[in-house]
């Protein structure tokens, strides 16, 4: 089994990577010399699939354990979910030296991980991540949170967890649309990463796809090593973890917009990498071709590489609010080149507008 450090200056934690990991999470989390209880945290899909395997492993490990089941999707992500967690957390006589299991997708290992972070002021965090973007991004790096009808992640805070174990095996029960739209992150962490990780998902992607392990675990592998490279430099986000929202700022508008149905994240993800790649073109000179090689690429993945059904309007007002925008301009993270990014460019409102109604355009 590979095993990674996160360092952060707030924790040091590690990071497992094998297939058939998930057999193991009692066992590792036992072998952290952490006692107490153990409440795993899932959504009504992953529970049908993969509860009972980490149900055994906690009672293999000797751990005492119960589940809580939510909801699937975006909408778990709320203030009335979390306070309904925090009754059962509270119910369970959960106390400062038990602990919380994430067991799912982006979804829930940001609900579970806030509530971690403040039930009691703080207890102890797992991560299973269960779909290709949390294995690759969401589990790693402390950001935990939930939406407000507003917008997307405005109340959260950075948690780091005691461990996370990632099982690519897991990636072999999602939805074919699923695993595709977690390539987005994939093919995020290859742009900034350079031109050989992104010409290997060129010419590969179908390995990928086809969940061709010898492929896969090293491709999860690099883009968890990437982000940990950047966390440890800026846990906090205050300088070079920016550069993990390429494509990001848009693509949270477009999800916003869209009322968090019309296009998913890593959807509204692959349309981001593309207005970032227009923009990048126009303001830092990207030659243009990486562009339409980044088109060609997603269309391959089955995402989308033009919006519909989301009005453009609501998207730049929700770009407004965000969390990276100041009064005159939108700070969009672009690339000089592949794997040379540049955080903190600023796009004018009227350049702005005009590549996200351009995503429209057949």
């Amino acid at each position: 089994m590979i095993q990674l450090l996160a360092s952060t200056r707030s924790k040091e934690y590690p990071i497992y990577l094998s297939g058939g990991a998930a057999s193991d999470v009692g066992s590792l989390w036992s072998s952290q010399g952490r006692g107490g209880k153990l409440v795993i945290i899932t959504d009504s899909n992953v529970a049908e699939l993969w509860l009972r395997k980490v149900e055994a492993s906690m009672d293999d490990a000797g751990i005492t354990a119960s589940s809580i089941i939510v909801e699937a999707g975006e909408a778990a992500k709320s203030l009335e979910r979390a306070a309904e967690l925090y009754s059962k957390l509270f119910a369970l006589n959960v106390r400062r030296r038990d602990a919380v299991c994430a067991l799912g997708g982006g979804v829930v290992g940001d609900l579970a991980g806030f509530i971690a972070s403040t039930y009691m002021r703080g207890i102890g965090l797992v991560q299973v991540p269960t779909t290709l973007l949390a294995q690759v991004d969401s589990s790693i790096g402390g950001k935990v949170g939930i939406n407000i009808d507003e917008a997307k992640n405005y109340v959260g805070s950075f948690y780091q967890p005691d461990m996370v174990v990632t099982d690519p095996d897991l990636l072999r029960t999602l939805p074919d649309a699923q695993l595709k739209e977690g390539l987005a992150e994939v093919v995020k962490y290859a742009m900034l990463s350079g031109e050989d990780f992104f010409a290997a998902m060129e010419s590969s992607y179908e390995k990928f796809l086809g969940m061709d392990m010898a492929f896969v675990e090293p491709v999860v592998r690099r883009c968890i090593e990437y982000k940990l490279a950047v966390v440890s430099e800026d846990e906090r986000d205050l300088g070079r973890r920016a550069v993990l929202n390429l494509g990001h700022t848009v693509a949270h508008g477009i999800e916003t917009a869209g009322g968090y149905e019309r296009y998913s994240h890593g959807q509204a993800v692959s349309l981001g990498l593309l207005a970032a790649a227009r923009l990048s073109s126009e303001i830092l000179q990207l030659d243009a071709a990486y562009g339409e090689r980044l088109r060609v690429l997603l269309e391959a993945l089955g995402l989308p590489v033009e919006m519909h059904g989301v009005d453009p309007a609501l998207v730049l007002r929700s770009m407004a609010s965000d969390k990276k925008a100041d009064d005159d301009s939108i700070n969009m993270v672009l690339l000089e080149e592949l794997g040379r990014p540049v955080i903190n460019c600023d796009v004018p409102p009227g350049q702005m507008e005009a590549v996200v109604r351009g995503l429209g355009e057949d």
